[in-house]
């Protein structure tokens, strides 16, 4: 393996190089950090600054058309200086096998479909395999070969089609690759995931026979879920199925995920665009951690300086927040490895556990939204900590300094961003109890507008309920105080929905403009994911997520009419035509829960 070294903000010793042949790395840090190069920085300035800024795995694609410069004739000289001098840094290199050959096949439309084209690749590969048998690589069989994107054109995503074609074509390459190079190390999968399709695609690819091939171990890119926590829900689905095939031991990595700062199809979470930036940083630290906890071996982050998922800004080289994020990491946890997630009462909340060999304990603990909300709807809260044989400093904060212990136990307040805390070697550490959700700053408008009350859970006003994919009620009623709320029921035991299965409750409105804001109260026992949609005059649904703490207390809800929301049909502009038609409540099921109740009150409009 890999030597271990101290690492750096600024600069880092060089890495011992190791004597021992490639194998995949053992969880922990530094060694399970990676970085995506491209064409236009996998050069030695590039290498330098990766390495120093304490990764010790890049990933680049091989071309073939670049490698294979004549039919039967290989040329590596594109890549032998930026190979060499990552081998002296000690960087391990994730190459990926890549590209079609017009000399094979010259459809123009991408993938490999033919025996011959299969055969040129196969041989292409264990030519690069060879080459580098004494580099330190891990090899990777294309990417994302489950999208159009990556691999032919004029097929569909996630098909059938697709997953006989990149097994049949890892079937040629890995003989050819380890009769080259028995020792090397080669991936496949490469998945564009996670949602339903590309499942059904990974299992495609496993009832065809890929896990018998002698690949190393499966790769996946998780772009389908807005936060690092949603990961857990794929990586769980993605081993279910290794397990489900013979291979419940495979080994499972993270070979490409970013988290954009600018609205792009994938890697885009949501939220204030203004906080875009803020949010990337703590998605950084809390993918690599979630796939830590997932057992995961190692993750790339995709990438180095792009202008939408950059850690640096291509055009100097300047850091963005996301960079000190990183550089804070692997201050904190450098040298240290997993050793697990502490309880908590709220799956939310996270505080996840590291130790190094000196028994030094650092906790990392912060909050995330509900799945499938985007980043800033997460619940700002104390987290009160037990600590069960108290002593003077046994637990401080990233600068050492002592957390007061009260009552025997510690508070610590959670955001979206990750805090690191030290604990002592002997410190024993209680079951977490999430507080109440701290009140958030009102805007102007909320704080000084007009109100003007709708009246939407009084006595008799018409409300459809909307089974969808479950079953329910929509109900009105008074509360122990004579206030009218609304309350919508779920019942999901007999859904057989393949998605989140949900309900609906829906009733008709006339809402002029000079509306900036509908504001209401709701209330739930369980965690939710609530959705609200208002529809226009031109038949576009304008749609706002909000994330529910499970304290069965009030909580403000704004539903703003001012700005962009998510949108579909009808103008499909995004912009809000008034009047207003129609505002629905959307319930999903919470988790496993199969059943219970939200409660909805005080409906209001804010006026400038």
């Amino acid at each position: 393996m890999r030597s271990k070294y101290s690492v750096g903000v600024i600069a880092l010793s060089i890495m011992t190089l190791s004597s021992q042949a490639v194998q995949l790395p053992e969880p922990g840090f530094p060694q399970s950090f990676g970085m995506q190069l491209k064409t236009h920085n996998f050069n030695i300035a590039t290498l330098d600054a990766v390495h120093a800024a304490g990764f010790t795995t890049v990933r680049r694609g091989f071309y073939w058309n670049w490698v294979e410069t004549e039919k039967g004739t290989y040329d590596f000289s594109r890549y032998d200086t930026e190979m060499a001098h990552a081998k002296e840094l000690g960087l391990t290199v994730l190459g990926v096998f890549f590209s079609s050959h017009k000399s094979y096949e010259d459809d123009g439309l991408g993938g490999i479909q033919t025996e011959e084209g299969r055969r040129g690749f196969a041989a292409f590969a264990a030519a690069l395999a060879e080459h580098y048998k004494d580099h330190d690589v891990i090899w990777e069989i294309w990417n994302e070969p489950n999208v159009r994107t990556f691999w032919r054109k004029d097929g569909k995503h996630n098909s059938p089609e697709f997953a006989e074609e990149y097994t049949a074509l890892v079937k040629e390459v890995m003989p050819a690759i380890l009769k080259a190079n028995p020792d090397a190390i080669v991936l496949a999968g490469s998945v564009s995931n996670y949602w339903p399709p590309s499942y059904e695609w990974t299992e495609s690819c496993f009832k065809l026979g890929i896990l018998e091939t002698g690949i190393a171990g499966w790769s996946v890119h998780p772009y389908g879920v807005k936060t690092p926590e949603e990961f857990s829900i794929g990586h769980k689905i993605t081993r279910d199925l290794l397990k489900k095939y013979g291979a419940p031991d495979m080994p499972m990595v993270n070979t490409e995920r970013g988290f954009a700062v600018k609205e792009t199809r994938d890697g885009w979470s949501g939220g204030s665009k203004d906080r875009a930036l803020e949010f990337q940083g703590w998605h950084f630290v809390r993918q690599f951690i979630v796939d830590q906890l997932n057992g995961i071996l190692f993750t790339i982050w995709y990438e180095w300086d792009g202008d939408e998922f950059g850690l640096v800004e291509r055009a100097d080289g300047s850091p963005r927040p996301v960079f000190h994020d990183a550089m804070e990491m692997m201050e904190q946890l450098n040298g240290f490895r997993l050793k697990g997630r502490l309880p908590t009462d709220s799956d939310l909340d996270y505080v996840v556990e590291f130790v190094n060999d000196e028994g030094t304990r650092r906790l990392v603990a912060w909050t995330a939204p509900p799945p499938k909300l985007p980043p800033d709807e997460y619940v700002e809260h104390d987290l009160f900590l037990p600590i069960l044989n108290p002593s003077e400093g046994a637990i401080t904060d990233s600068q050492g300094k002592p957390l007061a212990v009260n009552k025997g136990q510690v508070t610590l307040t959670l955001t979206g961003k990750p805090i690191y805390l030290t604990a002592a070697a002997d410190l024993q550490i209680g079951k977490g109890i999430a507080g109440p959700a701290k009140e958030k700053p009102k805007s102007p408008t909320t704080s000084t507008g007009e109100e003007i009350p709708l009246n939407l859970f009084a006595e008799g006003r018409p409300w459809t309920f909307i089974k969808n994919t479950g079953d329910g009620t929509f109900d009105l009623m008074v509360d122990g105080h004579q206030v009218a709320i609304g309350a919508l029921t779920f019942d999901f035991t007999q859904s057989k929905s393949q998605r989140t299965p949900y309900v609906m409750a829906k009733t008709d409105v006339t809402i002029a403009e000079g509306a900036t804001a509908l504001q209401l109260h709701a209330r739930s026992e369980t965690a939710q994911s609530l959705t609200f949609r208002v529809l226009d005059s031109t038949g576009q649904t304008h749609q706002y997520k909000k994330a529910m703490r499970p304290t069965g207390r009030w909580e403000e809800i704004t539903i703003p009419l001012t700005r962009r929301l998510e949108h579909w049909g009808g103008a499909k502009d995004g912009v809000i035509h008034f009047p207003i038609q129609s505002i629905s409540f959307s319930v999903p099921q919470p988790g496993d829960q199969k059943t219970g109740q939200v409660e909805y009150r005080d409906a209001t409009l804010l006026m400038p």
